[in-house]
This record gives C-alpha cells, structure tokens and sequence, in this order.
C-alpha cells in the first residue's frame, strides 16, 4: 500500500526538528512529504509554522509513512502501546541504547536502521554513525544516508561498532566543550577578558579542525610537532599534558563511555570500581596494602601489612587483593596512583615480559614475577580496566585507601 507519507518523525524533539530542517533547507525532501507526532502540542508548534504535518497520534504516523524515524526517548519507546506494524514499513532509529532486535521485536516490523548523530547536526556539522545493513535496496540506503548527510558527516557500519561511535563523537561534543572551557578559564585567569578568551579559543578550535581535514599526506603528529618549536612554548605545555598523561585519559573516557552505551544496550551489570594503594616505610622496609570494592553500594575494604617488603610489591599485592575479592568474572576499573602497575598493563610492559620470559629488555628478570603471575592470572579471569589517578588524589577512595596502607604497616 503506498503510503501518503515519506517521512514520519515521532518526537518533535532537539535532533529531530535538526534533522527535518537539514533536509528541508537542503531540498532533499519536500515539506509536505513530512509528518511528524508528539504528545507535545507546544513542541508541534515549530513544525506547523513550517508547513509541517503535524499530529499527536503515533499510530497515524506509523500508518502513513514509509519511513519512521524514531527520534524519542528508550522510555518512551517502550513505554509505546500496541504498537504493531506492516512488514513494509521502514523504521531509522536514533534512540541510544536500543538495538534492532528489540526494535524489531518491538514493533513487528523487518527493517531497521540505527544511527548515532551527534548535537552539531543542529548547525550542520554534526557526525553520525549508521548501521543500515537491513536495507539493501540502493535506493533505500541512499534514502536513509540522505536523512542525515545535509546535516553531518556519514559513517556505515555495523551495528556492534555503534558503542564506539558513542564514545569518539556521539558524546565527544562535551569533551571538546569541556577543553574549550578549561582553556577559557586559563586565558581568563591570565588577564584575558571573557569575550577575548572566548573568541580566540572558539576561532583556534574551527582552525585546527579546518587544518586535520586539510592536511594531505602529513600526519597529526607532523601537526602537532610544526607547532612545537625545539626549546619553544608549545612543546611546555605539551610535556605537560603527557607527563599528566592525557592520551591515557582520554582513552579512559572513551572507554567508560562506551562500557556504559554496552550496559545500556545489552542489559549488562555496571562495572565493579576498585580503589588500591599500597604504602612503605622504606624500600625496602615495612608495608601496607588497601583495596575498597563497590558493589552495588556496598563498600568492601581489604588491608594488610607485611613486615619486611616493597612500595612496588604493595602496590601490587593491594590490586590482587582487591580482585581476589570479587568471587565472579566481573567488569572492574582499577583505580591506582602506581605507574608500576598501571603501565606494566595499559603500556604493554607485561606483553613484553611475557615474550621474554619474564625477562626486561635489559635481559635481567623482572622483579616481583611472583605477584605479577597472580595479578595476570585474575587479569585473564576479569574484564579488567587501568585508571591511573594522582598519588594523594582528590579522589576519597584513594585516599582512604593510602591512610589505611599507612595504618597496616605501622601495625606489622
């Protein structure tokens, strides 16, 4: 049955009236082609002054459409009732967290296509990742691309990569949001007015992305190293953000965030936080060892103390102790302050040693093989992520952590 409708939109919300407008100012659809619905009459309001169809039955929508574009909240959607559609109908889906079986399930329909778009599509700079596998019409992909390619930059791949769109664009506006005003502030705090300090940030930010697109064959480490003078200023603050590690930080980010779209998505348990500290009254000398556990608001703390030993073997020993504790294989983040541990791990030290049979590349053994064979042991059991913080953080659990390291030795 060949549908009065297009497009249907239900949810006349942010990133669908930013969608609709893309394609309606660049003429890849007509006015009267669209249709959208909202429980909202004030929400509606943009789109009637438009020339939009508008109604506040889904139903109507999902009858009269050809494609649907699910621009809604998860709630919602599965808050949606009785719901059941035609196998013709072609539903796009922009909701997070809920992936095409569900959908599916659902709704009763066979073709689904999810993207993950980003806030700048609103100004016609957004991102977006698509999964339109369902759809092997050339005409139907083409029309599903269309949606989204007047407003952002367009992405095809599976499904399962989705989770990592999230974590590099779909949520990335915040982090760059984030960078501009922590620079902000730096150039207000340096005698810069706010405006100042705004303009030169905001105009620094659309040059340098301008640049990466227009850079040819150089890498962004030739960029980078171009700025930075040998002996100059750049190459300060740039030291800084490595000795700070900042690569490490971000990957940490995107990591969280992803793990969280994965629990969203697939129903999966919260990653377990794990908080260790290790401390020494001389190297060697007596030690303590703390790990807190939270699990499901409970906290667990384990400590002990040896009586002749190592800051590095403290270290560790709080780490294996703090995973010894968790009885099933679990999603863990491990928060420490020791590069020891965390860069045996997050900088492939522990691969290397491996290879050489828990040799260096000076040829000697590593010390402390002992506890690094029962620290991997539990690494291959858990799903088991390394965040490294600042020795005497402002993070409560590390420090509680060192001040009861501090108390186990005194005691040993």
């Amino acid at each position: 049955m060949e549908k009065k409708f297009k497009l249907g939109v239900i949810g006349a919300g942010f990133m669908s009236k930013a969608i609709v407008n893309g394609l309606i100012l660049s003429k890849t659809i007509r006015v009267d082609d669209v249709f959208v619905s909202d429980v909202s009459l004030e929400a509606l309001k943009s789109y009637d002054n438009i020339g939009v169809a508008t109604t506040m039955s889904n139903d109507e929508v999902f009858s009269q459409s050809e494609y649907v574009l699910l621009a809604i909240k998860p709630q919602t959607f599965y808050s949606l009732e009785n719901v059941k559609l035609d196998s013709c109908v072609k539903v796009v889906s922009i909701m997070a967290g809920v992936n095409k079986a569900k959908i599916k399930e659902k709704l009763g329909c066979e073709k689904v296509a999810r993207c993950m778009p980003n806030t700048p599509v609103s100004v016609g700079f957004g991102a977006v990742g698509i999964d339109a596998e369902d759809f092997t019409l050339k005409e139907e992909r083409e029309f599903i691309i269309g949606l989204f390619s007047s407003v952002s930059k367009v992405v095809l791949l599976n499904e399962s990569k989705l989770g990592a769109v999230t974590g590099i664009s779909g949520s990335a506006p915040a982090y760059f949001y984030l960078f501009a005003k922590s620079l902000m502030d730096a150039g207000v705090k340096n005698g810069l007015t706010n405006e100042d300090a705004e303009k030169l940030v905001v105009a620094t930010m659309k040059g340098s992305a301008h640049m990466i697109e227009n850079r040819g064959d150089k890498s962004l480490e030739d960029l980078i190293t171009a700025v930075c003078s040998k002996g100059g200023t750049t190459i300060e603050a740039i030291n800084v953000f490595k000795n700070f590690e900042l690569p490490k930080i971000v990957d940490n980010a995107v990591f969280a965030c992803i793990n969280r779209a994965n629990e969203l998505e697939n129903g999966e348990s919260k990653a377990i936080d794990v908080y260790t500290d290790g401390a020494c009254s001389g190297n060697p000398g007596k030690g303590g060892y703390c790990a807190i556990i939270l699990i499901n608001g409970e906290e667990i703390v384990v400590s002990g103390g040896k009586d002749e030993t190592t800051s590095n073997r403290m270290e560790l020993l709080a780490v294996i102790k703090g995973l010894e504790a968790i009885e099933k294989p679990s999603k863990i983040n491990i928060y420490s302050d020791s590069s020891y541990v965390i860069n045996a791990f997050n900088q492939g030290w522990i691969d290397s040693w491996l290879s050489k049979d828990w040799h260096g590349s000076d040829g000697r053994e590593v010390k402390n093989v002992d506890l690094w064979k029962r620290l991997l042991s539990l690494y291959k059991t858990h799903k088991v992520n390394f965040i490294k913080v600042k020795g005497h953080s402002d993070n409560p659990y590390n420090n509680k952590c060192d001040k009861i390291a501090v108390e186990q030795y005194k005691k040993a």
